[in-house]
């Protein structure tokens, strides 16, 4: 299979930071997101990138593979960042504490299974043209409401942050990987025109910056009488044909106040 990708940062084009890191190996059937987070620790863009270029070529065996890989992959991280952060205290007493921390979601092809693994609120989705459905690694809308589980390098993964599960690959379905807020406006988007729109209301509910992105997907989507895939999925695969495409797209669904603020990646995968 192939993949099309883009990554903006959050405050494109004025300046160019993003802590989102990707990987796209369409010849090994390996592809990758992760999501640095910056609230917690430091180098957490560099842990990103760090991750996703040592996914393994062959699926994690649940919560016990991915512990072992971080725990025997770390070091080379930690060799190179640890004598940076030393030259400054206070950024060596930060990564000494916090460490670094990032989401991960992945995609493995091995024959006709598609595996996908989801640790934090990174999102994984197969779409089917053919029927309009949309299959989420976790399509709950509720998961953004706290804050997510994150490999660092300093402790081991939870099993509350860990899934994993395989899709069976039928012609013609497409794949995605996403970062956390553009995970969150397709599946918001899907919910609101095809999907779970009760659970989409009670979110709505909430006095929150979530709940208010949920009310203005109910408001915008529930008047289209067009398909998800004609207003949502075809779009975002057509954004991802350039740099300025992409920028374009989420500034746009920024100003609809259908995306929040954040670093933004994408990779689309089909036949």
């Amino acid at each position: 299979m192939k993949s099309c990708q883009q990554s903006v940062g959050k405050e494109a084009p004025v300046y160019t930071d993003n802590e989102d890191a990707w990987r796209a190996d369409s010849e090994t059937g390996v592809w990758a997101v992760a999501d640095g987070a910056g609230g917690t620790g430091i180098y957490a863009g560099e842990w990103a990138e760090h991750l996703v270029q040592q996914v393994p070529a062959l699926p994690f065996q649940g919560l016990n593979g991915l512990a072992h890989w971080l725990d025997t992959g770390w070091g080379s991280f930690f060799d190179t960042y640890q004598p940076q952060a030393q030259l400054n205290y206070l950024i060596d007493r930060k990564f000494m504490g916090e460490g670094s921390s990032a989401t991960l979601a992945t995609l493995h092809q091995q024959a006709d299974r598609v595996h996908w693994m989801v640790y934090g609120d990174a999102v994984a989705l197969c779409f089917s043209p053919a029927t309009g459905e949309l299959w989420a690694a976790n399509p709950d809308i509720r998961q953004f409401e706290a804050a997510p589980y994150l490999l660092n390098w300093l402790s081991l993964p939870s099993s509350d942050g860990f899934q994993a599960g395989v899709w069976l690959h039928q012609s013609g379905q497409q794949y995605a990987l996403l970062s956390d807020a553009l995970g969150q406006f397709v599946l918001m988007a899907y919910a609101a025109l095809q999907g779970d729109s009760k659970t989409l209301r009670m979110v709505a509910q909430q006095p929150t910056a979530l709940g208010n992105r949920a009310q203005t997907h109910l408001n915008y989507w529930t008047k289209k009488r067009v398909h998800f895939d004609e207003l949502v999925w075809s779009p975002l695969r057509t954004a991802l044909a350039s740099p300025a495409q992409f920028l374009a797209y989420t500034q746009t669904l920024r100003a609809q106040q259908l995306l929040g603020a954040d670093d933004y990646t994408a990779i689309i995968i089909e036949d």
